[in-house]
């Protein structure tokens, strides 16, 4: 198995948003072992999914490498101006430190909407700790730099060794395999040696295989550990959805008792205002007949005036 065979295919891979890892990686394990190479299948269905933090910090390093590469280079002169003391230098990197880490969290909350990936609170901050931590440690900065991160990173403080090799799905140099006991040779023993050498062998066999189970017990049970963490984490961000929704609802609802009071006012002070504008039109038509009336008396004593004169 060549070691850029399995680079390009975790390239492949830590590029895709969780929920479609698992079936792109079976499907190149399963490519891989169709073209006859049992090994590079084998290393692939290793291939941890990643947490969603890890997956958008692997997307800024593929999508924005300028602020990312910035980021990092700017964990150097940090480093160095805490080592020297230098106080106005210092405050002058973390200045540049907070927009780095700003406006990769904007671009990371970008990719996610893009991707139509839900982004919870815990994640974002899971982004921003990775980020953070690759400034304060070299180690870590080279994990990040690799792209190919299966879970978020933290920085624990000076002095503290932080192993980040869990952390990273391929690393550019895999660790060589032990190598293989040799079988004893010799001439006595004869059929007792080679009995002795096939019951090593299958000793050796079924320890791989356990050796192997036990391996993919264990990459379920971080994989279903994630599951865990990411559903907790959506969990807990639902139910705050949930009680800024009750609380809004409880909002409108004191909001429709006060209109639905203001308006039992206002409709009494309407009947109020009816019964005086019809004893209004009362008295104008008792007025009006009594206007008419005097009309009509009018004119037949101006008609007799006329007569005597």
């Amino acid at each position: 198995m060549q070691a850029r065979d399995l680079a390009g295919v975790a390239d492949e891979l830590y590029t895709l948003a969780p929920a479609g890892f698992r079936a792109a990686r079976d499907e190149r394990a399963a490519q891989a072992r169709a073209a006859g190479d049992a090994d590079l299948a084998a290393a692939i269905r290793k291939l941890r999914r990643p947490t969603v933090s890890a997956w958008l910090v692997n997307l800024l390093v593929r999508e924005d490498p300028g602020q990312v590469d910035e980021l990092l280079e700017l964990g150097g002169s940090l480093r160095e101006a805490q080592q020297a003391l230098a106080g106005d230098r210092l405050r002058e990197l973390s200045g540049q430190r907070r927009r780095l880490i700003t406006a990769l969290t904007q671009e990371a909350r970008r990719l996610a909407e893009q991707a139509g990936q839900p982004l919870s609170a815990q994640a974002e901050r899971e982004v921003q700790e990775t980020l953070e931590a690759a400034l304060a440690d070299p180690g870590i900065a080279e994990a990040v730099r690799s792209g190919w991160l299966t879970s978020a990173l933290s920085y624990a403080g000076l002095g503290t060794d932080i192993d980040v090799s869990g952390a990273v799905a391929v690393w550019p140099t895999p660790a060589e395999r032990p190598a293989r006991k040799s079988r004893e040779a010799g001439t006595g023993g004869g059929a007792r040696q080679d009995a002795a050498a096939g019951h090593d062998r299958q000793e050796a066999q079924a320890d791989g295989r356990a050796r192997r189970a036990a391996g993919a017990a264990e990459r379920n049970r971080r994989e279903a550990a994630d599951d865990a963490r990411e559903a907790q984490a959506g969990l807990d961000e639902a139910e705050r959805e949930v009680a800024g929704a009750r609380d809004e609802h409880e909002a409108l609802l004191q909001r429709a008792e006060e209109l639905e009071r203001q308006l039992g006012l206002l409709q009494a002070e309407s009947a109020q205002r009816l019964r005086a504008l019809r004893q209004a039109q009362r008295r104008r038509d008792v007025a009006a007949r009594a206007l008419d009336g005097a009309v009509r008396r009018l004119a037949r004593a101006e008609a007799k005036a006329s007569q005597h004169r």
